[in-house]
């Protein structure tokens, strides 16, 4: 397994979807639930997200393409800095659809993660209940 694909249908603009994808104040309640923090909204800019059980995760950003792509190399809970061998690629597409926004997330180097083969496996697995309980959570903060 060395992708996840995630789609989720939100009943909010695409503009409200992308600032709760890019903005610290958002973030910080939806995605990390003790905080967050944006340096640059821009390549190489920094992206931290801190959890009350899982620690802190840094992000680079690869891409902004405002509105409708974003995407950063993480660490997540592997190390404090992402760097090949302890990041994986997520991307974030906003695409508008029936009133509202269609987010599709795809995770994507598990593989090339510098694990064994069996904890690359229970890190992915790991991550497709994440992203299936922190786009839940990103749905009911923006529909309400």
């Amino acid at each position: 397994m060395d992708r996840i694909e995630r789609d989720v249908l939100i009943n909010a603009s695409q503009q409200r979807v992308w600032n709760a994808l890019t903005s610290a104040e958002h973030l910080g309640t939806w995605f990390g639930d003790a905080g967050a923090t944006v340096s640059r909204l821009e390549p190489g800019g920094e992206v931290t997200l801190t959890w009350a059980e899982h620690g802190t995760g840094r992000a680079i950003i690869e891409k902004v393409e405002p509105e409708s792509f974003f995407s950063w190399r993480w660490s997540g809970p592997l190390g404090p800095d992402p760097v090949p061998g302890n990041a994986t690629l997520v991307e974030f597409t906003l695409t508008p659809k029936d009133g509202g926004t269609l987010l599709q997330v795809v995770e994507s180097g598990f593989t090339q993660l510098d694990l064994p083969s069996e904890d690359q496996e229970r890190y992915a697995s790991g991550n497709v209940d994440g992203w299936g309980h922190e786009l839940d959570e990103l749905r009911e903060y923006l529909e309400k």
